[in-house]
């Protein structure tokens, strides 16, 4: 199973978001500059939303010039099941996400369905390695952009903290310590479920 820990913090602004990514306690663990990323996601179910019932994401992403899809799957707190691949399109994907341990169930799910563009995402994303004394090794991520569904948009930003490889511990100390130190609330909705949200709101 893929796994993914990943801790998420809402920020109040792109000026904010620019302090904490060169704040001097994180250029202390990072290693290397920057890698800007140009993100379009489009995030899809079947007409009867059989992925999202289950809490389920199932997107096609941009980033920059190649196209990967990404299945994502709830587990506990901040741990999710997580599988990707590059394809050209959301049903090349499925069979090859299968393929790289995505659960057996997708293929029932999808058996005689659809997929439809639910909402979608667009934002500008910048990310470097941090390391950490203990060898355990994490991604910082800035997003800024927007949220879009249903006609409707929603301003993004925010910072994520992925482990990579180590000590979970480590990686939820390291995110406290930002969360406090810059008063930072921790977002428990995905881009998904705030843009699908937006995609099924009356008007």
């Amino acid at each position: 199973m893929g796994i993914e820990l990943e801790f998420k913090l809402a920020v109040s602004s792109p000026e904010l978001l620019e302090a904490i990514l060169f704040d001097p306690q994180v250029k202390e663990v990072r290693r290397g500059d920057y890698q800007l990323y140009h993100m379009a996601t489009i995030y899809y179910d079947t007409p009867d939303r059989r992925l999202g019932t289950l809490r389920w994401t199932l997107r096609l992403r941009q980033e920059n010039n190649t196209l990967v899809a990404t299945l994502k799957t709830p587990a506990q707190g901040n741990i999710r099941g997580e599988w990707s691949c590059q394809a050209a399109n959301i049903r090349e994907a499925v069979p090859v996400l299968l393929e790289a341990g995505a659960p057996e169930e997708l293929t029932s799910l999808l058996a005689g369905q659809s997929l439809e563009p639910v909402c979608a995402a667009q934002f500008t994303r910048r990310a470097a390695n941090l390391a950490f004394a203990d060898g355990t090794v994490c991604e910082l991520a800035g997003d800024v952009g927007l949220l879009a569904g249903g006609g409707r948009e929603e301003p993004l930003c925010e910072l994520e903290l992925e482990l990579k490889e180590g000590s979970a511990e480590v990686a939820e100390a390291f995110a406290q310590e930002l969360k406090e130190k810059f008063s930072l609330r921790e977002e428990p909705l995905s881009k998904f479920a705030r843009a699908a949200a937006l995609a099924e709101a009356k008007p």
